[in-house]
């Protein structure tokens, strides 16, 4: 399907229902691409989540999930499912890097 002579993407936000993951879901739906949301909400919203963009709680660690997901013909990924916090980075960088 093209919109304006545009391919339309599905698009896979992980991390969507944070702040910058939000917006951006926002601004591809507004622009005509399908969206699915994955996020665990451990910082995240369900407010934040748009209306028209698919959700999936879960967390990106968990492999069954991503593939589930993935099987819908995902065109492109997004990640904003990071960690964020520096100072807490340094004293658990473990969990950080396996996240991130």
């Amino acid at each position: 399907m093209t919109i304006n002579n545009r391919k339309q993407f599905h698009v896979l936000v992980a991390g969507g229902a944070g702040y910058i993951g939000s917006v951006t879901v926002a601004s591809l739906i507004r622009e005509g691409h399908r969206v699915t949301i994955l996020d665990n909400l451990s910082k995240g919203h369900m407010d934040a989540v748009h209306p028209e963009a698919g959700f999936v709680k879960g967390d990106i660690s968990d492999a069954a999930i991503v593939k589930h997901i993935c099987s819908e013909e995902i065109d492109a990924v997004i990640h904003f499912a990071a960690f964020i916090e520096v100072g807490e980075s340094v004293k658990a960088p473990a969990g950080y890097y396996g996240n991130n």
